[in-house]
């Protein structure tokens, strides 16, 4: 057995003897401890503060107040005795002549539970003036309470925590058993608790005047509800994950985080407050299943998460044991009220044995993990180690075993916030592995792809130019589709975890990453859009176009998507260039698909150096022109490819080409009302310029009314309205190239759609220079 199996096993072992454990008495509790010992006796005599009721053995020092000033810690002050039964009259003057129990150390904690705990502060108004101040215990589920105020040997009833009535509505006011101080100019007030808990005898007595008292119970509702509001975005965000990869661990993580909230709600009192207050035992009951649910949940996420059953199957028993001895104290709770004293402590106990034991064993387990896959996962390490120091010293000092422990169940948000991020850092590590993997399979496809072009290209030389060009955009068209639909589920994870974000960052702190993460979504959308639009229209005969306003880099961007690696494979650069602002009024996936033929050529044609593609805008036209270092072609046959009447030829018997792909581009480009022309081709590379219509630096918005007034000849539907645009259609005596449909939707289905019922479409949010487009105006001479 190693090092680290040897102390788990010792350290369970002193947590199952927590429970029957028998703390010993403070020194005051023994016998002669607070007689009159000369140390004692001349400790009171020195000081004013101390006092002796009815001249007895008993010393209590005397809590001085302030008006408007807080209490110091009452540890000092508090005196306590130990009973078997409630307290009443004839007990509480007998035990004023008894030695009485100091507190050790700076938490107020009374040792084991299971016995009644008289607790005695004497207080004094040491002001000018009156003074109010409240004095709140910090409890809420106690199996029996009651506070009193003890004047000349009488019990006055200040708080009933055995009346249901009483008790919701002393903890709905105060979140813990509490109660009013009010003392006039040196007025003194003998304070006296009666308590017995079933779990801890932890108290944090203190005293504070109204404005500090409610600023802490704001604070509180405040730190509660940011680490609930947290603690569900992360519960969102696992599912979220779970949905996009499938894997349960998320599921399992979800689980546990979402006990982890309501064991803080717990904790904080806020259940005992509105639902509980009349039954401490269910109180209980539910804080065990908080614990052993969180428990079990965690650890079947680590069993899912690191895969134990295969990676480590010993450690996996060891797992399932401690998931299967969870769901069984979480099933004999339902009768806890029922058991005896003995076997609800053995049950708390064993609640405490299998928390810790859970906790100590997660680190355990990842630091195996972290050495058998990788230092990427020490985020795991670290979160479960966090959490594992905090149960362990929770469960230590919870149990009275070291009452000068302090304990601050508060501590529980920083912390559990603190594991929440660390583990999400390794979601996130093996989330960069999946996406890793995905990479790694887009570049296999993307070979694959490459290669099929290559068989494509062989076979297309032996068919006619018809068959040849049709063959090559297929294969091309086939590439995009898949590409864009790969792309769509990217974009689509992309928006789930924006949505995700905005609804869990009230307080802007993911401001920026949304952002982020929200344009990105935006622009693999457009690409995704243009290119599948592009390839599903290319093959058509007819000259339908969809015209629509967009920035040259929405035009460029693309191609470089879909050529640099391409061109980086042969080791060729692509340069692209934009002069300053430009706004281009064109058919955007037809105008790309051109370009991207004639890149296409730049790619096959060139064996070193690169393609330089450039954009300027003159005089209202669009400019683009495209240069390569390729080995050109003969003078000859770039004449021919410059004159319109030629359709295919070849170069020369050891020259691949026939002129297609600069063709398709050419009836592309004079379908947008542009004209394409080869500059210069020689054997250090060619030039190609583009010119199309309208470029402007900005475009004017307007509705599709304003549009129609300018083209009074042309009927304009609004096709997003889609019953008004049907209505409006069967009417309309017009042909439909006198037809224009105006619509947001760009996908290449509504293009396929309105083709055969319009002339042509626009694309919102429309402008008014769309009104001046060549083919608005009839006019499709070439510029």
């Amino acid at each position: 057995m190693g090092g680290s199996s040897r102390i788990l096993l010792f350290v369970l072992a002193m947590l199952a003897a927590l429970p029957f454990a028998q703390g010993a008495p403070a020194l005051a509790d023994r016998p002669g401890a607070n007689q009159a010992s000369p140390s004692g006796n001349k400790d009171c005599h020195d000081r004013p503060g101390c006092s002796r009721p009815g001249g007895g053995a008993l010393q209590l020092p005397v809590l001085e107040l302030r008006p408007g000033h807080d209490a110091p810690s009452l540890a000092p002050f508090v005196r306590y005795a130990k009973h078997s039964a409630p307290i009443d009259r004839a007990v509480a003057n007998a035990m004023l002549a008894a030695p009485l129990a100091r507190v050790t150390g700076p938490t107020i904690h009374f040792g084991p539970p299971g016995r009644h705990t008289a607790v005695l502060l004497k207080v004094r108004n040491t002001g000018g003036g009156q003074g109010s101040w409240i004095l709140t215990t910090g409890r809420g589920s106690l199996a029996y309470f009651r506070l009193f105020e003890m004047s000349e040997g009488e019990l006055t009833l200040l708080v009933d925590g055995t009346d249901a009535r009483t008790a919701s509505d002393n903890l709905q006011t105060y979140q813990a058993f509490s109660t009013e101080v009010v003392l006039e100019p040196g007025q003194e007030k003998l304070i006296l608790i009666d308590f017995l808990s079933a779990n801890s005898t932890y108290m944090p007595l203190r005293i504070a005047t109204y404005g500090t008292f409610f600023k802490e119970r704001r604070a509180n509702i405040a730190m509660v509800s940011g680490l609930v509001v947290g603690t569900a975005v992360l519960i969102l965000l696992n599912f979220l994950f779970f949905a996009i990869t499938g894997h349960r661990e998320f599921i399992w993580l979800a689980v546990a985080e979402a006990f982890f909230a309501l064991n803080t709600i717990h904790s904080e009192g806020y259940v005992t407050i509105f639902f509980l207050a009349d039954k401490p035992l269910t109180g209980v009951a539910i804080e065990d299943v908080i614990k052993c649910g969180f428990a079990a949940s965690m650890a079947q996420f680590c069993r899912s998460f690191v895969n134990t059953a295969m990676h480590f199957p010993k450690r996996d028993i060891a797992l399932k044991g401690l998931i299967v001895a969870a769901l069984a104290i979480m099933l004999l709770q339902a009768g806890l009220s029922i058991y005896p004293n003995g076997l609800r402590a053995t049950l708390h106990g064993a609640t405490w044995i299998v928390t810790v034991a859970v906790a100590l064993f997660l680190p355990v387990v990842g630091f195996a993990a972290m050495r058998e896959f990788g230092r990427q996962l020490w985020p795991l390490f670290a979160g479960w180690a966090s959490l594992a120091l905090f149960i362990l010293y929770a469960a230590v000092a919870s149990m009275g075993l070291f009452t000068w422990l302090p304990i601050n169940w508060h501590l529980a948000g920083p912390v559990g916030l603190f594991e929440a991020i660390m583990v999400t850092l390794a979601l996130g590590l093996n989330l960069k592995k999946i996406q890793a993997d995905k990479l790694a399979a887009d570049t296999n496809y993307a070979r694959s792809l490459a290669e099929r072009v290559r068989i494509s290209e062989r076979a297309a030389r032996l068919a006619e130019e018809k068959a040849f060009a049709l063959a090559t955009v297929n294969s091309q068209n086939a590439m995009l589709h898949a590409s864009g639909h790969d792309s769509k589920q990217v974009i689509l994870a992309l928006n789930s975890a924006v949505e995700a974000l905005k609804r869990g960052d009230d307080s802007g702190k993911h401001r920026e990453l949304t952002e982020l993460l929200q344009s990105s979504a935006a622009y693999l959308s457009g690409i995704v859009s243009t290119t599948i639009s592009g390839a599903s229209i290319v093959g058509s005969d007819t000259d339908f176009i969809t015209l629509s306003s967009f920035r040259a880099e929405a035009l460029t961007e693309p191609l470089v998507m879909m050529f640099k690696t391409s061109f980086a494979q042969k080791k060729l650069t692509l340069d692209v260039e934009i002069a300053g602002e430009i706004m281009i009024l064109s058919d955007r996936p037809l105008l790309m698909r051109a370009l991207a033929n004639l890149l296409g050529n730049s790619y096959h044609y060139t064996d070193k150096g690169g393609a330089r593609l450039h954009v300027a805008a003159q005089e209202a036209q669009v400019v683009v022109t495209i240069t390569d270092s390729g080995k050109g072609m003969p003078a000859d046959v770039m004449t021919r490819l410059n004159d319109e009447s030629v359709t295919r030829l070849r170069a020369d018997e050891t020259n691949d080409g026939s002129g297609s792909g600069f063709q398709s581009a050419k009836r592309l480009i004079e379908a947008l009302s542009g004209s394409i022309r080869i500059l210069t081709s020689t054997p250090a590379g060619t030039e190609i310029r583009i010119v199309l219509p309208h470029a402007f630096l900005g475009v004017s918005p307007c509705a599709v009314a304003d549009i129609a007034d300018l083209l009074p000849d042309l009927h304009l539907l609004d096709f997003d309205q889609r019953d008004t645009f049907e209505a409006a259609l069967s009417t309309i005596p017009a042909p439909k190239e006198q037809i224009i449909a105006c619509t947001y939707d760009d996908t290449s289905v509504t293009r396929g759609r309105l083709a055969d019922m319009v002339g042509m479409v626009l694309i919102k949010p429309l402008c008014r220079e769309m009104a001046a487009h060549p083919r608005l105006r009839g006019c499709s001479k070439e510029i």
